[in-house]
């Protein structure tokens, strides 16, 4: 399949994960902000993240939590090729820019060398971001046969 191809899947189990995990809040998913800025993405849902303004990212697929008109974003970068250092290099940035409450990165087709990476070259600290370094993103391999990433796959492991 195409990353395009893999977003509405993907973003079904983000949606339904991220209402297992964030219980209290309102949910909204969309793949939209893979061709619209976030910015547009954010001011479409009548929401305004000063963090944004002026910068063209597009993630490829957006969660929006809302809690008594507090919002958090969740960023999931999709990728249809083993994962690269360039492709954790790239959510990374977009990491540390808005600091989402959490950040995926999602291959059909592996994790590539970023299990070495993490795993056999202990360099976790390539997976922190967030203001005091207290996030982590996570990579996983997407189970099109489940609907869900493969949670054996992930990392780091939860």
């Amino acid at each position: 399949m195409s990353e395009i191809e893999l977003y509405p899947s993907i973003e079904k189990w983000l949606n339904e994960y991220l209402k297992e995990g964030y219980p209290r809040y309102e949910v909204k998913t969309t793949y939209k902000s893979s061709t619209h800025s976030l910015e547009s993405v954010m001011k479409e849902y009548g929401i305004v993240l000063s963090k944004s303004l002026l910068l063209n990212i597009k993630i490829d697929i957006l969660g929006i939590l809302e809690y008594k008109k507090h919002y958090e974003v969740v960023f999931v970068e999709v990728k249809d090729s083993n994962l690269t250092l360039k492709d954790l290099g790239q959510l990374w940035g977009y990491t540390q820019l808005i600091n989402p409450i959490e950040s995926f990165l999602i291959s059909s087709k592996g994790l590539g060398i970023l299990s070495e990476i993490y795993n056999t070259l202990k360099r976790r600290d390539l997976f922190v971001y967030g203001t005091k370094g207290e996030r982590t993103m996570k990579a996983a391999v997407w189970s099109d046969k489940s609907g869900s990433i493969d949670y054996s796959s992930l990392i780091p492991y939860s």
